[in-house]
């Protein structure tokens, strides 16, 4: 059971590794939490976050009017490259530039979501079959 409960251990703590490698360059550094719950002989993993700016990059937003509110104007760069990618585990250098651009409102055009909790989820399944099945195989080894 002990060899059980470390590939779990391990398989949370890589779980956490990815989503913070989802992040890497953002300014913006969402929290993420682990919950390891033990049921009799199972055990559950949750890895995530509540942040909502994480949320919307990883569901995508649908195209929606952006209007000023505490100004008259909105202020933002002419041009910017996302720093993640669809089904990517992972960020990149990115972010806005050109000229400054001056309006009281726009139409987003919305963008697809990144679907990283997905991506994760199915990787680190078999990350924890895999460590499992080596736990249980080594402890087996080790009886003989």
């Amino acid at each position: 059971m002990k060899a059980l409960k470390d590939s779990v251990y391990k398989t949370a703590s890589l779980t956490q590794r990815d989503l913070l490698s989802t992040t890497r360059t953002w300014d913006h550094k969402p929290k993420f939490d682990i919950t390891i719950t033990q049921q009799g002989d199972d055990y559950s993993i949750a890895v995530g976050t509540d942040d909502k700016i994480y949320g919307y990059v990883d569901a995508g937003t649908r195209p929606h009017v952006i209007t000023a509110k505490r100004s008259p104007y909105l202020a933002f760069s002419a041009g910017y490259r996302a720093k993640t990618r669809v089904g990517i585990i992972g960020s990149q250098p990115g972010g806005a530039f050109g000229p400054t651009i001056f309006a009281q409102s726009v139409s987003h055009p919305g963008f697809p979501g990144r679907m990283f909790i997905q991506r994760i989820q199915q990787r680190r399944q078999i990350t924890m079959q895999q460590e499992s099945s080596q736990a249980i195989a080594k402890v087996n080894r080790t009886a003989k």
